[in-house]
């Protein structure tokens, strides 16, 4: 299918959920552009299983359409497995820490998870170091978004539509898209893309199989002799060790805390819902990794070890889209799939660093009130949709390494907010934590980039996420208890 075509389809399909959201609206406010609970929050009144697919989407993205098949592709099963230990911790996380930050947040004057921890430590100074982090660490990924669909989106059209015309005409669906419709327009957009990345990648499955006439336990069976290391560790280019995939998951798991993630469980409508929401997660993983996995064995099987690891799906596409036309509508289907998940990507955190910003950043010290707030974030986001454009251009030698980073920075940040309810928390400790973390993790990522990181065994984020946790708790439990239990915690400790 033309790639016009299909960005014309994607952009029909934003547009499309943004009406429907605008109209939903109209409807029951009479007003188009929504206020600080509904743009931040959806209002708390999603139903539970949209709520699940927004944070399920938010959590998958692109790299279970790109990423997961590529890792199969190039490492085996053993580029997999840290998944599903990231995934036990992430929950473990968002079960804790979601269900207290959706009880401290319940009163309604609350909209972001990071106002939560600046009220329960009694410092805003600490709240603003911690969006500051957020969101250096966010905005990588941001671009990263761009580069993606810019880099996607040439290769495919062959160089007829550059990264300027083809992410520019997405950045602006994308500002309208925040502007008008909000987290309620996210929400429904993840909502649908879910469904459509995992319809996609099944149809896809069963598309290739029947032409290409394979059955999964052939595939794996031929897969097995051609390449024994993609199943076991250190799989197939020696990278992923059990010390390497361990540590990795434990610092991969900081993923979910992320604000653009927490914010879901603060969004819920009963603490229940987050219930839904982790069994939803199970779910979602346990068929993109299957689905991942036979694909990326696809891909080995047929395409040897030659390709371009990130190019796997894409080369997937083009062959899907040369089998007639049914070929062409599932590989646009599968293509828009691609495209809608980066766009959402980059729609949830941007909403979410503009939240930050505005919330933890600026209001704690300035008066303004909710409307100029909404008027804030937004021009926030429209700065940070455009930096990260302009550094998209000519992207940096180590931006991928920095977007990789952002879960890692995120994990050093864990001790702060799994124990922002309990009553030894301690908010020199937090600091301590925070910036003793981040330091060493600066550090022995410059040792890194310059080949001379001491410990290739393990995660270059591990060493700093034990520090915080040392850091942290060691202050709780050898400094004096200063801090006051705050009335909305009490219940909770």
């Amino acid at each position: 299918m033309h790639i016009h075509i299909i960005l014309g389809l994607v952009a029909a399909y934003f547009i499309a959920i943004l009406g429907f959201v605008l109209y939903a609206r109209y409807k029951s406010t009479h007003c188009v552009m929504p206020g600080i609970n509904e743009f931040f929050l959806a209002s708390k009144t999603l139903h539970p299983l949209v709520l699940t697919c927004t944070y399920v989407a938010s959590l998958f993205s692109t790299f279970s359409i790109i990423g997961l098949p590529a890792l199969m592709y190039a490492h085996g099963l053993s580029g997999l497995y840290f998944i599903g230990f990231t995934d036990l911790i992430g929950l473990a996380l968002l079960i804790i820490i979601g269900k207290k930050l959706h009880r401290a947040a319940c009163d309604g004057r609350i909209f972001s998870p990071i106002e939560v921890i600046s009220n329960a430590y009694n410092s805003r100074k600490l709240g603003f170091l911690l969006a500051l982090v957020f969101a250096a660490s966010l905005l990588p990924y941001i671009a990263l978004q761009l580069v993606g669909i810019g880099a996607f989106i040439d290769s495919y059209s062959d160089g007829r539509i550059d990264y300027l015309t083809g992410v520019g005409a997405m950045m602006g669906i994308v500002l309208i898209y925040l502007f008008l419709g909000g987290m309620r327009a996210v929400a429904y957009t993840d909502f649908i893309q879910l469904i459509a990345i995992i319809i996609g990648m099944l149809f896809g499955v069963i598309f290739l199989s029947y032409h290409f006439d394979f059955s999964v336990a052939e595939l794996f069976k031929d897969l097995h002799t051609q390449s024994p290391l993609h199943f076991i560790p250190p799989g197939a280019k020696g990278q992923f060790q059990w010390p390497m995939i361990l540590t990795m998951a434990v610092v991969t798991a900081g993923v979910f805390i992320q604000p653009h993630l927490l914010t879901r469980a603060i969004m819920a409508k009963q603490e229940s819902d987050i219930n839904i929401m982790v069994g939803g997660t199970v779910i979602g993983r346990v068929i993109t990794l299957v689905l991942a996995v036979i694909l990326g064995g696809f891909a080995y099987i047929h395409y040897g070890d030659s390709l371009n690891p990130n190019m796997v799906m894409g080369q997937i596409f083009k062959d899907i889209g040369l089998i007639g036309a049914l070929g062409a509508i599932l590989a646009g289907f599968m293509i828009m799939g691609a495209l809608g998940a980066a766009m959402s990507t980059a729609d949830s955190l941007l909403i979410s660093i503009g939240q930050i910003t505005t919330r933890d950043m600026i209001r704690p010290f300035m008066k303004i009130d909710h409307s100029h707030q909404v008027l804030l974030s937004k021009g926030i986001m429209a700065l940070i949709l455009g930096g990260a454009f302009i550094i998209g251009l000519n992207p940096p030698r180590y931006m991928t390494d920095l977007a990789l980073y952002s879960g890692a920075i995120a994990a050093v940040l864990v001790p702060t907010f799994l124990s922002f309810a309990w009553g030894r928390r301690t908010t020199i400790g937090a600091y301590l934590s925070i910036i003793g973390g981040c330091t060493a993790m600066a550090i022995l990522g410059i040792l890194k980039a310059q080949g001379q990181y001491p410990w290739p065994a393990l995660h270059v984020g591990f060493i700093p996420t034990c520090l915080s946790f040392a850091l942290y708790y060691g202050c709780a439990f050898l400094l004096p208890r200063k801090m006051p239990v705050d009335p909305l915690l009490r219940a909770q400790e």
